[in-house]
């Protein structure tokens, strides 16, 4: 009798500390947040799913009173979705053991019962992505689905709509974004190539190109997958506009295994990762930078522990620090341009 007494009082205590715990997450937590949650669902949909799939990430976009409106994630892609449908969070960006992959089809209400502890807080750059493929799926029709309220940033293998002509983004900078007018209609297209965009066949000539004010009134339509891009990317004898350099720098930004900014244990120091080129990484030194600056190869990145991640605004004001002072590096160049026009060209 004393044992179960014992058992029982032990639990209740457990379950104390588990409700404050889980109420703590809560105060904290904040839009952009992810957690890890176990879902919302009844005991008998629960019985159908494997146990160890039950908790799950889910991405907060935004907090009522006593309860989380939130995006669900997985470990694998629905194929079935479309590219504005779902978001991949890489893995080695936030030093987690695989992507998630977050559903943008469905907004899910968590509460605070549901909450098993903090996952990762997303970046800018991130949420500025997922804002766009959220404002596609309302447009089309998901009433639903719930922004961030972010400006969105229009950047190369975004499908916009500009007085009534469809435009794949090849180019952009700080003023302007760069179009390669498209079409749908076949019956139209005769003499013209296919490009797939988000798997959809559409039609171009490689010839008529625009120039396009980021305070155009434009739409957002499509988005294209990475793999796409640089195959059109690519066609750049057909297409004179783009030179090898934006292909490069396309690469450069999107191709990098770690986010612009990580910042990285480094001895008695930290190191902010800036790109990668020929499998080699490359960084900053946050302690001796503004006495010794320069850009060098950090070793065994991948085995060093992760600290945080700056924001767009503190990576700037870096890379402004060593351009200033004649750091000669074509990629440190492209990345501020990059993170600049991030900033500071976004459209609502």
């Amino acid at each position: 009798m004393k044992e179960k007494i014992k058992n029982l009082f032990h639990s209740i205590i457990e379950r104390i500390k588990k409700i404050q715990k889980q109420k703590k997450i809560f105060d904290n937590v904040k839009v952009g947040d992810m957690l890890w949650c176990n879902m919302p669902l009844s005991k008998r949909e629960l019985n159908i799913i494997e146990e160890s799939h039950r908790i799950r990430p889910y991405l907060v976009v935004e907090k009522e009173p006593n309860f989380l409106l939130c995006y669900q994630c997985s470990s694998k892609s629905r194929k079935e979705l479309n590219n504005y449908e779902e978001y991949c969070i890489k893995n080695k960006k936030y030093r987690n053991k695989k992507d998630s992959w977050i559903d943008l089809t469905n907004v899910i209400k968590i509460k605070i019962k549901n909450i098993e502890s903090e996952y990762i807080k997303l970046n800018q750059i991130d949420i500025k992505r997922i804002e766009k493929r959220i404002i596609i799926g309302q447009n089309r029709g998901n009433a639903e689905l719930i922004r961030f309220n972010e400006p969105i940033y229009i950047e190369v293998g975004d499908v916009i709509v500009r007085n009534g002509e469809t435009y794949f983004i090849y180019s952009e900078d700080n003023v302007n974004i760069y179009g390669l007018k498209i079409q749908k209609r076949k019956k139209e297209a005769q003499g013209l190539k296919k490009i797939r965009i988000n798997r959809k066949i559409y039609y171009t000539d490689f010839k008529e190109l625009k120039t396009i004010k980021r305070n155009d009134d434009i739409e957002v339509i499509n988005i294209t997958y990475e793999e796409e891009i640089l195959k059109i990317l690519n066609k750049k004898n057909e297409l004179k506009s783009l030179t090898y350099s934006q292909i490069e720098e396309y690469k450069i930004i999107n191709k990098g295994e770690f986010e612009i900014g990580s910042v990285f244990e480094y001895g008695n120091s930290k190191v902010m990762y800036l790109y990668e080129d020929n499998n080699k990484y490359y960084g900053v030194d946050l302690l001796w930078y503004v006495i010794k600056p320069r850009i060098f190869e950090v070793k065994n990145i991948q085995r060093r522990k992760l600290l945080e991640t700056k924001n767009l605004e503190e990576v700037k004001k870096v890379l402004e620090f060593l351009m200033e002072k004649n750091i000669k590096n074509s990629q440190i160049k492209k990345i501020y341009r990059y993170i600049r026009n991030l900033l500071f060209s976004s459209v609502a």
